[in-house]
């Protein structure tokens, strides 16, 4: 069996999104990725590859299940009154409300069309992001939470009863972690710079979710350094042994191409290769089938061979790029560092969850590229 389709689903309308002072959140993250998949790859005239534009944004009702309805008045009423700077790195334009509706209804439908089995995988090309918004808040670029609103929308349609995110962008994905912080039915699982010193400041180890939702809410923090062994380590240790013992009805995960070793905030040391890896092991372990959903990263040079290589993992394509650190500061001895360090929090995090998980008994497994899918 073949990797299936693909449908790349673009939210064309982000472009009336843009702010009057310089913002890295602007319109050139996504235009220059379509412009490399539309031109130069020609991805689209290739039959498992669909280009979707055509969807309805996200209703009134569609954000209610996540948001406030005095919190979508208020973004509604601000971009009617012109718009302006909110504070907490985000913006509003005049027609940002449309934009952000259009982004969320890109990632229902992304979901919607994987979840009903109508795809085997997409990848939702949107801006503005979504992950940091909580129930009443926006937050580091984010207006509406793109991510939960797709995962309520497929429970709300009964593709899904059990929904797992699996957040990989270098920032905790807090919005959602807020949103489903006391929910048993929708698992936040977030891998992040360690938060006490960076944005958002907030997706610690121990916070690991509240009632009903105890045990149901995981944040993974690395180091700065960390790159793909470490990130396999993770997947292998945490998000495996998580999945088996979940078993969710259906995965998505949130990307941030801000954890690439050339982001110059993150101090995070993903490649390409990484990406791919980490892409098509999550892919494995639910079925075959993924939605991927693009959320931060501002290296619109970079993103281009990302968005490449996140494509071609969801197609069981070869990985396009050699995308190799070749020792720049990858030190041995910073590796070994990281690797302590990490080794600790997941011990940590591992003894927090294990009532709620049946974790590996053996030591920690390396998770390294050529080891293969465990």
């Amino acid at each position: 069996m073949g990797a299936g389709k693909c449908g790349i689903v673009y939210n064309s309308n982000h472009i009336v999104h843009r702010s009057d002072m310089s913002s890295p959140e602007n319109p050139t993250r996504l235009i220059k990725i379509m412009n490399f998949l539309q031109g130069r790859l020609k991805l689209f005239e290739r039959p498992d590859c669909d280009l979707i534009t055509d969807y309805e944004p996200a209703s009134d009702e569609d954000l209610l299940r996540v948001h406030d309805i005095g919190y979508i008045n208020f973004i509604r009423n601000y971009c009617q009154k012109g718009g302006g700077f909110l504070g907490d790195s985000t913006y509003i334009a005049p027609n940002t409300f449309k934009a952000a509706i259009s982004s969320a209804g890109a990632v229902m439908e992304a979901n919607r069309l994987v979840a009903s089995r109508e795809l085997t995988t997409a990848f939702a090309l949107v801006r503005p992001p979504g992950h940091h918004a909580s129930m009443d808040k926006f937050g580091g670029y984010c207006i509406f939470n793109n991510a939960a609103v797709a995962a309520r929308y497929i429970q709300h349609l009964g593709l899904a009863s059990k929904v797992m995110i699996v957040d990989i962008d270098a920032h905790a994905g807090n919005g959602t972690m807020r949103i489903f912080y006391e929910d048993p039915s929708v698992l936040s699982l977030s891998v992040h710079r360690d938060p006490h010193d960076f944005y958002p400041h907030d997706g610690f180890i121990h916070q690991i979710g509240k009632g009903k939702g105890r045990g149901y809410n995981i944040n993974v923090e690395v180091p700065e350094g960390s790159g793909n062994d470490e990130y396999l380590m993770i997947l292998e240790n945490i998000i495996r042994p998580v999945v088996k013992s979940y078993v969710p009805d259906y995965i998505m995960c949130l990307v941030g191409f801000d954890a690439h070793y050339t982001d110059n905030q993150s101090n995070l040391q993903l490649t390409s290769d990484g990406y791919y890896e980490f892409v098509k092991r999550l892919k494995k372990m639910n079925d075959g089938r993924l939605c991927v959903v693009l959320e931060g990263g501002y290296n619109t040079a970079e993103n281009v061979n990302l968005a490449h290589t996140i494509i071609y993992s969801l197609l069981d394509e070869p990985a396009p790029y050699e995308d190799k650190l070749d020792g720049l500061s990858n030190l041995v001895t910073r590796n070994v560092k990281t690797r302590s360090i990490l080794e600790n929090k997941m011990i940590e995090l591992i003894d927090l969850l294990g009532e709620f998980y049946e974790f590996n008994d053996e030591k920690i497994y390396s998770g390294k590229i050529d080891n293969g899918d465990a």
